[in-house]
């Protein structure tokens, strides 16, 4: 006996306005995302992008208003990849152990989405011409992420195995600004080796978080000269 499909899970349904709406702003924005990776920020205008994703100029402009506005979008989009893939990478940790997690897990998102990283830095770039009109979006979003690693770094603390005295606000911008520093080497540099300066570089944070208390599951050596 067969039974008819009910009109809500048919496939040949019209697309609701939202629909059409969310498809066409999600083409365009993959293409600005592959066009500043194939031609840069200059290359990437409205007239470009609706080419490349078979729509008008005067749809992209309707969607984003502007190229800043479009840049907006794209920032946005790219951000919510890596949160979604952070959040599961830390699955409640804290401390040291968060951490790590973040770093291995935004090696794992690097290698996963290199288109990304390279958007995201052109763009990143952009945001320095005091014309810009995505800066703020670009600060907050720094911002939030030192913020995130703060909250570890101070969870850690609250647990006894990262020293009091270590500033969490300081110590989440050099670990943020190691992170930037790291992609920017490798962006540029085709030889430059992305894991092992990941390893080094969780190596060192935990170095950092642990000063005064040796590695994390470890005794510290006894410094003291030998009698």
């Amino acid at each position: 006996m067969s039974h008819a499909t009910p009109a809500s899970d048919r496939n040949d349904q019209p697309l609701t306005q939202a629909e059409r709406t969310a498809r066409a702003e999600e083409s365009m924005v993959a293409a600005a995302i592959e066009l500043l990776n194939t031609v840069g920020i200059r290359g990437t205008t409205l007239v470009a992008i609706g080419e490349k994703s078979g729509y008008s100029r005067g749809l992209a402009t309707h969607h984003f208003g502007s190229k800043a506005g479009l840049f907006r979008t794209v920032l946005k989009r790219m951000t919510a990849v890596w949160t979604e893939q952070l959040l599961r990478a830390l699955d409640g940790r804290t401390g040291v152990e968060a951490v790590t997690a973040a770093i291995d897990a935004h090696l794992a998102h690097v290698l996963a989405h290199p288109d990304y990283i390279h958007a995201t830095n052109i763009l990143w770039g952009a945001a320095l011409d005091p014309a810009s009109g995505f800066k703020p979006n670009v600060a907050e979003f720094m911002r939030i992420q030192r913020r995130s690693v703060a909250t570890w770094i101070r969870g850690g603390q609250a647990r006894g195995e990262i020293p009091p005295d270590i500033d969490p606000e300081r110590m989440a911008e050099q670990y943020y600004g190691g992170l930037i520093g790291i992609n920017n080497q490798w962006l540029v540099s085709p030889d430059f080796d992305l894991a092992v300066a990941y390893e080094d570089f969780k190596r060192n944070m935990v170095r950092l978080l642990s000063a005064t208390h040796g590695t994390p599951g470890q005794t510290p050596s006894n410094t003291e000269e030998p009698q």
